[in-house]
């Protein structure tokens, strides 16, 4: 049970800033990477339009994984806390058999997150009273390689939507 809440956890951290650029695009037969509407996880993050635009991510590569600081502006603290009990209760009741995985639609990113954890890889969520930091590792070299690959794959893709903004923009 603790996996499926850290990833709940997780999953708001690491998709918080994607939200500020929009959804990624998926290929054919593939859920987009992101997605915040579609996605029973990530939806709760737009539940509050400001929420977003009140939160940084930081994310960084560790020798055995990955770190994520998210902070939140205080404005912004309750549509926070709300929206990862929301993604927990999600967690919880996968963990208790009161929803299935095929019954609970999902991003890429969720997907590749709940691979991971089914991996073996290791989280640690420390809860601050000006941010939040999740370490995810492993002690398996397979396990590192995977999750510095989801942690890539997480910046390419903020990246291409920061970009596609930026043209919008001009």
């Amino acid at each position: 049970m603790k996996k499926t809440v850290l990833f709940a956890v997780t999953a708001i951290l690491f998709a918080a800033l994607t939200l500020l650029h929009g959804v990624g695009n998926a290929g054919p037969g593939e859920s987009a990477w992101f997605d915040m509407q579609g996605c029973a996880f990530c939806k709760n993050l737009v539940k509050d339009p400001a929420l977003m635009k009140n939160m940084t991510w930081e994310h960084y590569d560790i020798s055995n994984g990955a770190v994520v600081i998210t902070t939140v502006k205080p404005e912004s603290k309750k549509s926070y806390v709300e929206a990862k009990t929301a993604m927990m209760d999600i967690g919880k009741k996968l963990e208790t058999g009161q929803l299935t995985m095929d019954k609970v639609p999902m991003c890429g990113y969720c997907q590749a997150y709940g691979k991971l954890m089914m991996m073996g890889a290791k989280m640690e969520s420390v809860e601050g009273s000006q941010a939040d930091v999740t370490i995810l590792t492993s002690d398996k070299p397979e396990v590192v390689k995977e999750i510095k690959a989801f942690a890539q794959r997480n910046r390419d893709e903020v990246a291409k939507m920061e970009q596609a903004e930026k043209a919008k923009a001009n």
